[in-house]
């Protein structure tokens, strides 16, 4: 088991040079945030310089606005542009995302909420939870376990969450675990040597 101590040793630290560069970044993507308050939640959890992310590129809503570290927000604004837009625009021609649903951004807690292990990278701010997306339409687009769905939107949610893989850490999809079954989950954990977990 591990303590609140050891778990503080996985606390990102803020860097204000980076954390400068990145927020430029962001703005420079298109994404609209607010700096929030330093969050400082026990002896483990908390991020140093947060942000409050409340849209990305192209106007697209983040449903809530998520509480996470500018990383974090850079690689979600990346994914989207890089991934999500062009995959959508294969599968559903004329269809454009409007908003995000996210599902749990910042939260002091271990991971997939057990009482005793490893703490989650949501404590940290590192990671975001997608449940699904609206688009223009009307339309709403939610993660369920698709890796076998003969559809559009089944071949729509695999592309992305394989695309995701390039942009954060860890993803774990529906088809990882009882505790993903309606998100992806995606973190920007730091990993020696670029090692990336992707389900």
């Amino acid at each position: 088991m591990k303590h609140d101590a050891e778990k503080a040793k996985e606390r990102p630290k803020a860097d204000g040079g980076q954390d400068a560069a990145c927020r430029a970044a962001l703005t420079a993507i298109g994404a609209r945030f607010q700096t929030a308050p330093a969050i400082n939640d026990g002896k483990a959890c908390g991020i140093d310089s947060p942000v409050l992310l409340e849209g990305l590129p192209g106007g697209i809503a983040v449903e809530p606005a998520a509480t996470i570290r500018c990383e974090t927000a850079l690689q979600l604004a990346r994914w989207m542009e890089g991934s999500v837009k062009p995959a959508l625009k294969a599968a559903m021609p004329g269809e454009t995302v409007t908003a995000l649903s996210q599902a749990s951004a910042y939260v002091c807690r271990n991971r997939n909420g057990a009482d005793e292990g490893r703490i989650s990278e949501h404590a940290f701010g590192n990671a975001v939870d997608i449940a699904g997306f609206t688009l223009k339409s009307g339309k709403t687009v939610t993660i369920r376990p698709a890796d076998r769905e003969p559809t559009l939107e089944g071949a729509f949610q695999r592309a992305i969450t394989e695309a995701a893989c390039l942009y954060f850490t860890t993803v774990l999809d529906p088809g990882s675990d009882a505790a993903h079954q309606n998100h992806l989950h995606l973190d920007v954990k730091a990993r020696r040597g670029g090692y990336r977990y992707c389900w």
